[in-house]
């Protein structure tokens, strides 16, 4: 169950982002190494930020809560009831590639068929994990 959720956390972070308003792209973890900074130096302001002008910079900040959800979820066992937190982060880590996709679908298909299919695996380990909490015997 360790090295499923590890890989899940590797294969989100490897997933194409194309971004249509700036005609680039990159990978997850790149963005979200990015949008690090940028919190810290301007802080978020939950009041200004309007889900349809900063869909891209929200998707990316739900995926770095559902990876350091699920980080800590490996390493503070007895803190935490892992089931329950494991499902939050693996949640939070598929709204944001659904809005990612959603995102890009919006702007052309083939942006979105470049995401989508670079989000494949994730989705396929996705429900490992899933099956994996549901069978009964994990060790977390």
């Amino acid at each position: 169950m360790r090295k499923a959720l590890i890989i899940t956390i590797i294969l989100n972070s490897i997933i194409i982002v194309l971004v249509p308003e700036g005609h680039g792209g990159g990978i997850m973890i790149l963005f979200e190494i990015f949008l690090i900074p940028e919190i810290i130096e301007n802080s978020i302001d939950i009041q200004k930020i309007s889900f349809h002008e900063n869909k891209l910079e929200v998707a990316i900040f739900i995926s770095l809560i559902g990876k350091l959800i699920l980080l800590s979820s490996l390493f503070f066992k007895k803190i935490f009831n892992s089931k329950i937190w494991i499902k939050i982060g693996l949640a939070l880590m598929l709204i944001s590639f659904l809005s990612v996709c959603y995102k890009t679908g919006d702007y052309d298909n083939f942006l979105f068929v470049i995401t989508l299919g670079s989000g494949i695996p994730f989705l396929m380990y996705y429900g490992r994990i899933i099956y994996l909490i549901n069978k009964g015997k994990n060790n977390i």
